[in-house]
């Protein structure tokens, strides 16, 4: 009896470590072994301390030039004369640039009033009486 209780503590036992493994393997999720995991970490730490490194070094460079964080500097005057000249002398892109520009004047014109050439008259204000015909006379005469 005393060998059946002894061989019931180890399997017990050995159960229950082969679960604390298992537990331990589901939690370290895709790494296989925790030196797996902590090679990862420390490399992922490296990473991110260069990437902090060069965001510092960006955010200097636009304090110096005295634009807020995140901004970019434009392009000083030389570049932009530069571009010009540049874009000037290649016809494909003078002509889209054309192009582009001409398609926005004509969108930006308004509804026609007239379709079909004819001219649009108001209606005729005929006077009805002889003392309407004297004030339209006299408004004509006065403008």
């Amino acid at each position: 009896m005393k060998d059946n209780l002894t061989e019931n503590e180890k399997v017990t036992a050995d159960a229950a470590e082969a679960e604390n493994e298992k537990n331990a393997a589901a939690e370290l999720g895709k790494f296989k072994d925790v030196q797996t995991l902590m090679k990862a970490y420390s490399d992922l730490e490296a990473e991110f301390t260069r990437r902090s490194q060069r965001l510092k070094e960006l955010e200097k460079g636009n304090k110096a030039d005295g634009l807020p964080d995140g901004a970019e500097s434009a392009p000083s005057p030389t570049d932009e004369e530069e571009l010009l000249k540049s874009a000037l002398g290649n016809a494909k892109i003078r002509d889209a640039v054309i192009g582009e520009y001409l398609k926005g004047v004509s969108e930006a014109k308004g509804v026609p009033l007239v379709a079909g050439g004819g001219g649009v008259s108001a209606p005729r204000n005929t006077p009805k009486s002889v003392k309407e015909a004297g004030k339209l006379a006299q408004q004509f005469l006065n403008s």
